[in-house]
């Protein structure tokens, strides 16, 4: 399985399988964000705020775009066409055209958002509000609001699962809690599941669409959503920012002074170094 990893300090680097990672020259200076889509793959750069678009195969820049301002999450649609960008500076998100570069569609997007999930068929964008109490889901990619699901808390982080919509929220307090909601479809309230201590970091569904990834400050977390009960805890991973999942693998990055590592999604021990900075972020592709 091959990985992409973007490294502020170093660049971007190809790793294929058990190989050696290999470097790309895309341009991008102080790259982040990597994104794979349909025959491309897609990096922002710090620096000059824009994206790279490089192609699959061999790599080549294509094209590159502006990015909003305070660019926090990249989305790459199914069909290829079509790239979401979440601007937390500006509240909004942005549906731009891969092919040329040409924002097509934007609409206000919550407050300081910082996660946005596109549904598996790519018809529904779902935005988490950020320092709003709600989600919204719009549909793709013309970015009209199809609804606004109400929470009780903050909405840091939202994505879907088998059987609807998984809210992350921060609860404040006299100490900040995750709380974790399920929003079955047809129904009009979240449910909470589970509550943790801490601030919330990053939420991933897993492949079986049963179950979640839920990183804090007391680990990276694997919940089940139908119960709320924790199967597994990853201690060493507290606060991972950055998650991706592919055929049984989990990708970890983005972590506190922490490597990339490569892990088995259904018991994350041993897990494999891949790169040594914890700068870096990484995407399967």
């Amino acid at each position: 399985m091959n990985v992409l990893i973007a490294d502020p300090a170093k660049g971007v680097f190809l790793i294929r399988g058990q190989e050696i990672p290999v470097p790309i020259p895309c341009g991008a200076q102080s790259p982040c964000m990597p994104a794979a889509g349909v025959g491309r793959l897609i990096v922002l750069s710090q620096k000059s705020r824009d994206c790279h678009v490089l192609r699959r195969g061999d790599y080549r820049p294509e094209i590159r775009f502006p990015a909003p301002p305070g660019t926090s999450a990249l989305c790459p649609s199914p069909c290829g066409r079509w790239l979401y960008l979440l601007g937390s500076d500006a509240d909004t998100v942005h549906t731009v055209h891969l092919g040329t570069g040409q924002l097509h569609y934007a609409h206000p997007a919550g407050v300081f958002p910082r996660s946005m999930r596109l549904s598996q068929d790519g018809s529904l964008l779902l935005v988490a509000g950020g320092a709003e109490n709600e989600a919204t889901l719009f549909s793709a990619p013309e970015l009209l609001p199809v609804a606004v699901v109400h929470t009780r808390h903050p909405c840091f982080a939202a994505d879907f699962w088998q059987r609807g919509l998984v809210l992350v929220c921060a609860a404040e307090g006299e100490d900040i809690q995750t709380v974790v909601y399920t929003l079955p479809t047809g129904r009009r309230r979240p449910r909470e599941i589970l509550r943790l201590p801490g601030m919330p970091g990053a939420l991933k569904v897993c492949p079986d669409g049963l179950t979640a990834l839920i990183s804090t400050p007391d680990g990276l977390m694997k919940i089940d959503l139908l119960t709320g009960d924790l199967q597994w805890n990853l201690p060493k991973a507290a606060l991972c920012m950055c998650l991706d999942v592919a055929g049984g693998s989990l990708l970890l990055s983005d972590l506190p002074d922490g490597p990339v590592t490569l892990a088995p999604l259904s018991q994350p021990w041993p897990r494999r170094t891949l790169w040594p900075n914890g700068d870096a972020q990484a995407c399967f592709i």
